[in-house]
């Protein structure tokens, strides 16, 4: 993915990059810059016309930022809502806003950890269930719940054990 404006350790550093736009004059650059970052074009007209006083709040920055790689990588299924598990997250957690928007970080490690810990622990699948999902006996599935994917994603983006 190109950076035009270059890539952001901060939400503040990326609301200092929108407001020197905003003082130029520059609403296309403000647009691209925010377009670029995840963030709507109507926030970015919020913040064009006073209604709001930054560009991006953490949350905003973070669900952006999610958005972006989700769209990247292309996420269907069971991925995509892992990807909205986190998002859910970070609307309860302003820290977990900021670790998710830095640079380093990436959500393709935390849907990986999340497969391998799927792959680890598979469970077998009753045989009532195997009869009538006509598959093949003794099947077993990769189960990752939605506890677990909080450890992670608290893990990987805080470097703390984090809440569920």
């Amino acid at each position: 993915m190109e950076h035009r404006f270059g890539i952001f350790g901060t939400v503040e550093e990326l609301n200092r990059a929108a407001a020197a736009q905003k003082a130029e004059g520059d609403e296309e650059a403000l647009f691209a810059l925010a377009a670029e970052n995840g963030i709507c074009r109507e926030d970015a007209e919020d913040y064009l016309d006073g209604a709001a006083e930054e560009l991006a709040t953490p949350l905003m920055a973070a669900l952006g930022k999610l958005d972006m790689e989700a769209a990247e990588l292309g996420l269907k299924s069971q991925l995509a809502d892992w990807k909205g598990c986190i998002a859910a997250m970070c609307s309860d957690d302003e820290a977990l806003c900021h670790a998710v928007f830095r640079p380093e970080k990436e959500l393709a490690y935390v849907l990986a950890e999340g497969i391998r810990h799927a792959s680890k622990n598979r469970v077998w699948i009753p045989a009532r269930i195997i009869q009538m999902a006509d598959i093949p006996a003794g099947s077993a599935i990769g189960m990752t719940g939605r506890d677990e994917l909080r450890r992670i994603a608290y893990r990987y983006y805080t470097g703390e054990g984090g809440r569920t």
